[in-house]
């Protein structure tokens, strides 16, 4: 009995090292699998549903030079993170939040439609779902990869996913 009331005494010490456990690891995980920001080209998607590992790992098949990973997320990922997407380096936006979203956009009047209503027909439709509407991918306006071609050449094998 005495034992077990000293293990409720310092139950809170526990829940406290579980946490601290959990975010160095956490932190040490994301060190060491992610790149920097130089090497790295993020693909935002605005869709119902983007298998966005699968899709990532289709892209890095073909990597521009420089570049040693692509990260694919929904807007729903960075929904607390508004630097990452502000520095986002490729955008597939439906045609109704294109004006709210022009910001972040390189040429808001020059996407590439990916995504046709009319001709039933999708680029990347085996990882992205998309709603009952046109899509169109656009290159960010602060791409850190708009001069070296890697967020067009990445922009050209999505665009060509079929």
């Amino acid at each position: 009995m005495r034992l077990l009331k000293n293990i409720f005494n310092k139950l809170y010490l526990f829940i406290i090292w579980a946490l601290i456990t959990s975010i160095f690891w956490g932190w040490i995980f994301t060190f060491a699998n992610d790149a920097p920001t130089a090497r790295k080209i993020a693909v935002y998607c605005q869709v119902p549903m983007v298998r966005d590992t699968e899709l990532a790992v289709k892209l890095e098949e073909n990597l521009p030079e420089g570049i040693e990973k692509i990260k694919v997320h929904s807007f729903n990922y960075v929904m607390f993170d508004v630097e990452s997407i502000e520095n986002g380096d490729i955008f597939i936006l439906p045609e109704s939040l294109i004006g709210e979203y022009s910001e972040l956009l390189l040429d808001p009047e020059g996407g590439e439609k990916v995504r046709d209503k009319a001709a039933k027909t999708a680029s990347a439709a085996d990882f992205i779902t998309y709603d009952d509407e046109n899509y169109y991918l656009f290159l960010g306006a602060k791409s850190a990869h708009l001069e070296d071609g890697a967020a067009r050449a990445v922009a050209d094998v999505i665009i060509s996913l079929n």
